[in-house]
């Protein structure tokens, strides 16, 4: 399975350099941290990252993610259909991860 990830580099970030956007498929099934259960779908995640000498760092339970659509198994097609989506929804979640970072 494909993992669509790009990063974008940011100066008004806290204790980080970039942030990681991703759009990716998951199995879902029970979420033992949040409790419950995570639906099956694509999904995209955007999360605060420092980037430097070849490594990628960040700090765990930060970021946000957002379902994008709920499906019962991975194809090319839906996964490229998930891209388009995400650009739609991307500003968005970049706008409530930089609030956060700053707020933090």
């Amino acid at each position: 399975m494909k993992k669509h990830k790009k990063y974008i580099e940011r100066n008004d970030l806290k204790g980080a350099t970039h942030l990681e956007v991703s759009v990716y498929y998951t199995k879902g099934g029970a979420n033992y941290f949040a409790g419950g259960t995570t639906p099956r779908g694509y999904y995209i995640s955007v999360i605060p990252v420092t980037k430097g000498n070849g490594t990628v760092s960040f700090v765990m339970f930060t970021g946000r993610k957002k379902l994008l659509f709920e499906t019962a198994r991975y194809t090319a097609g839906q996964f490229d259909r998930a891209v388009d989506m995400a650009n739609d929804v991307e500003n968005e979640l970049i706008a409530a991860v930089v609030a956060e970072n700053k707020a933090a």
